[in-house]
């Protein structure tokens, strides 16, 4: 049984989702990253980087959770 989605629409020019908010969930995201412990999105200046397999990758520079 099919039922129409209520709350998109495709218009003329093919936008639709037009009660979506635009952008995304986690607003600018200029200089924000996740932690590789925790995945708590934090700016960079709140984590700290460390190598693991020679590769870089950043922590909660507190601890996670904090």
């Amino acid at each position: 049984m099919y039922l129409p989605d209520q709350t998109t629409r495709i218009d003329s020019t093919g936008l639709r989702y037009q009660s979506k908010q635009p952008g995304s969930l986690f607003g600018p995201t200029v200089g924000t990253m996740s932690c590789f412990v925790c995945g708590a999105h934090r700016s960079r200046s709140f984590l700290r980087p460390f190598k693991l397999a020679a590769s870089t990758h950043y922590r909660c520079r507190a601890g996670c959770g904090q």
